[in-house]
């Protein structure tokens, strides 16, 4: 009987750490929106402005910078900008102004989408295609354990010292991920010559284009109440400052949860199951309003939606990168890249939604947008599981 290959290997850890401290870079500032606004002399609102900013940017540069990286060699391009990210993130720590920290906040956008999406292509080449979903859904949980640790971590950091402390802690660590990326990852990658354009015929298939309308609608509905998680859980469950890291800790447990359950549905029709997720995030975002007048009840909705946020990350991924691999194998960088951009255009316009429901309704019906968002997504997944099966 031969012993089981493992699938926490070096490299499959190295690509884990990459996107906790991804993760943790991008969604820092959630967790420290009312110090930076404070710091920086701004409103809220236009503090929060950071998080639709970095997801824009994120989303509209991440397609045309993972084409150009396919025509590159992965590793070294990682490496670089590995090292690109590391100095956005000391910047950010620096910056004497919002307009400084928002040119920081863009620069890390850019080179964030490029990482995450490089290193998904990694993952045929360090695990067995029985673990891919397994990788594939660890990798997405490093942003899930950035939600844990991370942002819990630099929301303490914050409290004792300041915000600018968490973004040179942030930049510590990418210093040592970026050294074991270096040392684990496989430098030679075979080439599939295409051209930049011709990378992007893969965006004509209408598997590919509804898995990105759903991706794009799922996170929307989660960011239009994620976005602004903090002050929600301070003003409307009553959080005491003391204990806010403990509660962003426990969410971000049921955010772990939701990647690890998605991993677990991508090895099983995930497509299928993703329906009735979306259906359960819909009637946790409209019942969200009315639980927040009974604190205990508001929470454990909220914890509710972090459970069912992330459930789309591994179908779709895996599902995405099966076609591209069979149909469209000079595209699979860009490929890898869909689930992120689009995920990140959603972050953006999820998050600009949640600002206009503050503005001009109250930040209690966030909900009622997150709502109407997580219908839009079960109708994109529904046509897409039809038309994978068709297939």
């Amino acid at each position: 009987m031969q012993p089981k290959e493992k699938v926490f290997t070096l490299p499959v850890i190295a690509l884990i750490a990459l996107s906790f401290v991804l993760g943790t870079s991008e969604f820092i500032v959630v967790g420290v929106l009312p110090e930076i606004a404070q710091g920086l002399s701004v409103p809220l609102t236009t503090a929060g402005g950071l998080v639709s900013m970095f997801a824009f940017v994120y989303a509209v540069g991440t397609p045309f910078t993972a084409a150009l990286a396919g025509r590159c060699n992965r590793f070294w391009l990682l490496i670089c900008l590995g090292l690109v990210f590391v100095v956005g993130n000391l910047w950010c720590a620096v910056a004497p102004n919002y307009i400084l920290l928002s040119a920081a906040r863009i620069v890390l956008a850019i080179v964030s989408g490029t990482l995450i999406s490089i290193s998904m292509t990694f993952v045929p080449q360090i695990t067995r295609v029985e673990h891919r979903a397994t990788v594939v859904s660890w990798v997405f949980a490093g942003f899930s354990l950035a939600s844990i640790f991370g942002v819990p971590l630099g929301t303490t950091i914050t409290h004792m010292f300041s915000w600018r402390a968490a973004f040179v802690a942030i930049t510590l660590c990418s210093m040592v991920v970026l050294a074991l990326l270096f040392v684990s990852l496989p430098r030679q990658q075979e080439k599939v010559p295409s051209g930049l354009l011709q990378q992007f015929v893969l965006l004509k298939d209408s598997r590919i284009f509804l898995s990105i309308l759903t991706v794009f609608f799922g996170a929307s509905s989660a960011y239009v109440l994620y976005t602004y998680l903090t002050p929600v859980l301070e003003e409307y469950i009553g959080i005491p400052s003391r204990f806010l890291s403990l509660v962003l800790l426990l969410f971000g447990v049921m955010v772990l949860l939701s990647n690890l359950l998605s991993g677990r549905m991508a090895r099983k029709n995930g497509l299928y199951a993703l329906r009735f997720s979306y259906i359960g995030l819909a009637l946790c975002m409209f019942v969200l309003p009315f639980a927040l007048y009974v604190a205990p009840l508001g929470l454990l909705v909220i914890f509710g939606i972090g459970v069912l946020m992330y459930l789309q990350n591994s179908p779709i991924q895996v599902n995405v990168l099966d076609i591209a691999t069979k149909e469209y194998p000079g595209a699979v960088t860009l490929a890898a890249s869909t689930n992120s951009f689009s995920f990140n255009f959603g972050i953006a316009f999820g998050s600009v939604c949640g600002s206009a429901l503050v503005n001009f309704v109250d930040m209690r019906y966030l909900g009622f947008g997150g709502g109407l968002l997580a219908l839009c997504a079960l109708g994109c997944v529904w046509l897409l599981y039809q038309k994978t099966v068709q297939r």
